[in-house]
């Protein structure tokens, strides 16, 4: 029995190349291996928790807190595209624009798998961007709005921008932006 098993391995290591066919065929095959692993796309995407409950589409509406009967609507539009850099590797970038229909500004919010998080403003007839820092706290920011709590990213407009833009933005991960402020203490808040 010992002997047919040496027969049959002296037979498999006798190829017509010899040894030298069989260290060829091992390194093709690991080369193959280890250029096809280069060849595979990758994809990251944004996270949920990073994301509003918010569809493309929807209309929001934000309420003067001194004079309700000033209400700014505005539509959010959803976009999605991919940041890439080489060839194999995709990072997803999204952006909630909200276009206000009785002015010509919009906001938006802007997450980025690899660059990370932009908020920003702009006035359309002007062609005018302006962007906005996010307010690093250590202690997590809440706002109440008609008795409902929100934990809020705080968003202040870049300091030497002078414009008609809001002074400060509070954006909520489940309800985008829910309130802005302006600098003469005016402010409108999301209506629920």
């Amino acid at each position: 029995m010992i002997k047919e098993q040496t027969n049959r391995i002296s037979t498999l290591s006798k190829s017509p190349l010899g040894d030298l066919g069989v260290k060829i065929a091992i390194i093709a095959a690991t080369l193959l291996a280890f250029v096809s692993c280069f060849d595979k796309e990758k994809y990251d995407y944004v996270p949920k928790d990073r994301k509003p409950n918010l569809q493309n589409g929807d209309t929001v509406y934000f309420v003067n807190h001194q004079d309700k009967s000033l209400v700014d609507t505005f539509v959010v539009k959803i976009s999605t595209d991919y940041e890439v850099f080489d060839k194999t590797h995709y990072w997803e970038a999204m952006s909630w624009q909200y276009k206000n229909i009785n002015k010509n500004i919009s906001f938006f919010y802007r997450v980025s798998t690899i660059r990370g998080i932009g908020f920003g403003a702009s006035e359309l007839q002007e062609d005018s961007t302006y962007y906005y820092t996010y307010y690093d706290s250590s202690v997590k920011t809440e706002i109440d709005i008609n008795n409902s709590m929100f934990p809020v990213d705080v968003y202040e407009k870049e300091e030497g921008s002078i414009s008609v833009m809001p002074d400060i933005f509070y954006y909520s991960i489940k309800k985008g932006i829910v309130r802005y402020d302006y600098s003469d203490t005016n402010y409108y808040e999301i209506k629920l």
